[in-house]
């Protein structure tokens, strides 16, 4: 089997610096690039001594604050929800929404693809990181992925389905009620494309899935490898596209619909603890996305894929934490090494 190739390089910045005396400083900037789509992450030494300035602490009193302030006039909250949301007709979803336990799931009233629900806990208007429980996340994944299978089966130009997560403000969440989307539709987003054909390419030249070959690579190298649990590989990305970002991969599952519930609970097992790990690191804002191969069945080598970001914390004055790099120039930087990101996960997985 083809070996992964993790490239990285050294760039030095030369200056007189004021923290220093004025006097001839490097300041060397490492590069890393993702083996299978090249893109570039940045990693700093010295920013990373300053972390904080660009994620912050959570201010929780003014997180509490918001969320009471919000409650009354909320349409995901228990007492408005069958009211303000919309339905879907009865041959989608029998009674026009889907509901698995405390999780409900209904058409987002504003769109932005043929396919575009919401799945929220209408009972949890708020919910800090640590409280996103494995039954709760088991919940609402649970009933997201039967209407991911229940939409494939019924739209017939449905080629994509991921699921996906703003949670609070800083992450882009228009509503700080938490909820999942299921988005899907018939022209492919540029970046799930991207994964597509790359991972086309790769089982080309090689004859292997490039996430099974990753998976294998990551285990055997131990050093960003994190756990394995009911078929979901959990690891910290060699070249990271998003602050603290951890991926799980289900090298054995492409679709959706095809997620039994052992891998469902396993999901939610290890979302739970990245979460809680978050909000013990002062964090509480974050976004996630359920990957799926395409549907169509027109490329391969694509399994089911999970990538998980943090943002910015949540407080009055919180800075966005996204900029020209990432926006314009399609890199990332890297303020925690993902070595020892996956050094402190690991404990945590091995708990649960």
């Amino acid at each position: 089997m083809e070996k992964i190739r993790f490239e990285s390089w050294t760039e030095k910045a030369t200056f007189h610096s004021p923290l220093n005396g004025m006097e001839l400083t490097d300041s060397e900037v490492q590069v890393r690039r993702d083996p299978l789509t090249g893109q570039t992450a940045v990693a700093s030494e010295d920013l990373a001594k300053k972390a904080e300035l660009f994620f912050g602490v959570t201010d929780w009193e003014h997180a509490e604050e918001i969320a009471q302030r919000t409650r009354a006039d909320c349409f995901f909250c228990r007492e408005a929800i069958a009211k303000g949301t919309p339905r879907y007709p009865d041959e989608l979803v029998p009674g026009g929404r889907l509901e698995r336990g405390a999780a409900l799931v209904f058409p987002n009233l504003f769109p932005l693809a043929a396919l575009h629900a919401i799945a929220c806990w209408p009972d949890y208007h708020f919910l800090r990181p640590a409280q996103f429980t494995p039954e709760l996340l088991e919940m609402g994944l649970g009933a997201a992925i039967e209407f991911a299978g229940r939409a494939e089966a019924h739209l017939a130009d449905l080629r994509h389905v991921s699921i996906c997560c703003n949670n609070l403000p800083p992450a882009g969440a228009s509503v700080v009620h938490p909820h999942l989307q299921i988005y899907g539709g018939h022209t492919v987003p540029w970046l799930v494309e991207t994964f597509w054909s790359a991972s086309q390419r790769f089982l080309e030249r090689t004859g292997v899935s490039y996430w099974k070959a990753l998976v294998e690579e990551e285990a055997e190298r131990g050093e960003r490898f994190v756990a394995a649990d009911s078929g979901v590989a959990w690891l910290v990305p060699f070249a990271p596209t998003g602050g603290r970002e951890v991926l799980a991969v289900l090298p054995d599952r492409e679709h959706l619909a095809q997620l039994d519930p052992d891998h469902v609970t396993a999901l939610a097992r290890g979302l739970s603890t990245v979460l809680a790990w978050y909000e013990a690191n002062g964090l509480s804002s974050f976004n996630f996305t359920l990957y799926s191969a395409p549907l169509d069945g027109r490329q391969a080598g694509f399994p089911i894929v999970l990538r998980i970001v943090a943002r910015a914390a949540f407080r009055a004055d919180y800075r966005c934490d996204d900029y020209f790099l990432q926006r314009q120039l399609g890199s990332e930087l890297v303020l925690d090494p993902p070595e020892r990101m996956a050094a402190e996960l690991r404990p945590l997985f091995a708990a649960h």
